[in-house]
C-alpha cells in the first residue's frame, strides 16, 4: 500500500508548501517501513502550536482500521499551517487532497 505513483490536488498543490507535502508522504514512508498496517485512507490534521515563543508544524495522522493515531511535531517548517488533509490509495496511484475535494 501506498507505493504506487503519488499525486497531489490542484487545492493541495496551491495552497499547501512543498515542505509540508513532502513531510506528509515522509509520516507514510516512515509507517511503511516501519511495517505499519495501513488503511487506504490516512488523515492528516494539522495545526500551529507555539513552542519557546515559535511556531512549529503539528501533525496528527489518524486511521480508522486498524486504529492508528499519532502526533509528530516538526519545527524546520517554514509556514506552519492549520488544516486536514487525506492521502488516499487507491491501488493504481496515490493522491494527497483536501476532504473537500474527494
Amino acid at each position: 500500500m501506498f507505493s504506487s505513483k503519488r499525486y497531489v490536488t490542484k487545492g493541495v498543490h496551491d495552497e499547501v508548501g512543498q515542505d509540508i507535502q513532502q513531510l506528509l508522504w515522509s509520516i507514510i514512508d516512515v509507517r511503511k517501513n516501519r511495517g505499519d498496517t495501513m488503511d487506504y485512507l490516512q488523515a492528516f490534521e494539522l495545526f500551529v502550536e507555539v513552542q519557546e515563543g515559535r511556531a512549529v508544524q503539528k501533525v496528527c495522522n489518524r486511521q480508522e482500521q486498524p486504529y492508528h493515531q499519532e502526533t509528530i511535531t516538526f519545527k524546520s517548517v517554514e509556514r506552519p499551517i492549520q488544516t486536514t488533509i487525506w492521502v488516499i490509495d487507491s491501488g493504481d496511484y496515490c493522491t494527497m487532497l483536501y476532504p473537500h475535494e474527494y
